[in-house]
């Protein structure tokens, strides 16, 4: 089974810099990215291939997701 890579860009709440984590399957990615980007975006990879870049928007109660 591949794992998919959520690199997180941008500031969070616990940290100011890149970082990334694994994941099983896109809804697991979703998810991840969705706790741990505060500002900022997030991209989800199989291997080489990105599969979506993602941006956060709206306010803290109000947020959707941006996804190219």
């Amino acid at each position: 089974m591949t794992k998919l890579r959520v690199a997180i860009h941008g500031k969070t709440e616990l940290q100011d810099e890149d970082f990334a984590l694994e994941a099983l399957d896109i809804a697991t990615a979703l998810t991840i990215a969705d706790i741990n980007v505060g500002r900022g975006g997030a991209e989800i990879w199989d291997g080489e291939h990105r599969l979506a870049r993602l941006s956060k928007h709206g306010g803290v109660h109000a947020t959707f997701w941006r996804l190219n």
